[in-house]
C-alpha cells in the first residue's frame, strides 16, 4: 500500500525527491521507514531508479518510453506551474514590461510638474541680496534680545528659591527648545 501511495506521488510530481520529501508529501499516511521500505522495493521493481549524490539520495520514476504527447504535455504545464510558485519575487516578461510602462508613465508625470516648476519666475539679484541682509538684520535683533531676556532670567536666578524650569513654568516663558525651534534648521 505504501508502495502504490509512493509511486503514485513519484509519478505524479515526476521530478526527483529524497525519501524524507516523499514522507512529508505524504503527510503521515506512513512512518519513515515504511515510505524508505516502499523506496527500496519499487528500486528493485525498477519502477524507481535511486541516485545517489554524497549521502544523500533521490528516488524519480523511470521514464517509460510509451509516455504519450498528453502526458509530457502535462508534466511540462506541471514543472512551469511549480516553477512560477518557486520564482516568488521574480517577474515574468510581462510583467516586467508592464512595469516598465508603469514606471514610464510616472516618469512623464514627473518631469511635467518639474516643468511647472521650473517655468516660475526668478527672483531678481537686488531682491535677493535686499532679502539676505534683512534676514542677517533680523537674526542679529533675534540673538541680541534674547541674550538681554536671559541676562535678566539669571539675575532672577540668583535669588530664586526654585530651579530654571520652574521659574519659566512659573512665569509661563517658553524657550525655544520648548517650541522646536532652532537656527540650524533656518
Amino acid at each position: 500500500m505504501a508502495s502504490q501511495a509512493v509511486l503514485k506521488y513519484l509519478t505524479d510530481h515526476n521530478r526527483p525527491f529524497s525519501a524524507s520529501q516523499v514522507q512529508q508529501a505524504i503527510a503521515g499516511d506512513f512512518g519513515k521507514a515504511a515510505i524508505q521500505k516502499a523506496l527500496d522495493a519499487l528500486v528493485e521493481e525498477e519502477e524507481v531508479k535511486e541516485k545517489a549524490y554524497g549521502k544523500q539520495k533521490v528516488y524519480f520514476v523511470i521514464q517509460r518510453t510509451n509516455q504519450s504527447a498528453a502526458d509530457l504535455r502535462d508534466s511540462l504545464l506541471e514543472m512551469d506551474r511549480k516553477n512560477k510558485r518557486n520564482s516568488q519575487g521574480k517577474m515574468t516578461l510581462e510583467e516586467a514590461v508592464d512595469q516598465k510602462s508603469r514606471l514610464q508613465r510616472e516618469l512623464e508625470e514627473v518631469n511635467k510638474q518639474l516643468e511647472e516648476y521650473s517655468e516660475t519666475t526668478q527672483v531678481c539679484p537686488e531682491r535677493k541680496l535686499q532679502a539676505e541682509s534683512d534676514y542677517e538684520k533680523f537674526l542679529s535683533e533675534y540673538k541680541k534680545r534674547k541674550r538681554m531676556c536671559m541676562d535678566v532670567v539669571n539675575s532672577i536666578l540668583e535669588n530664586y528659591p526654585k530651579s530654571k524650569k520652574q521659574l519659566f513654568e512659573d512665569i509661563g516663558m517658553e524657550t525655544d527648545e520648548d517650541v522646536g525651534f532652532s537656527l540650524d534648521k533656518l
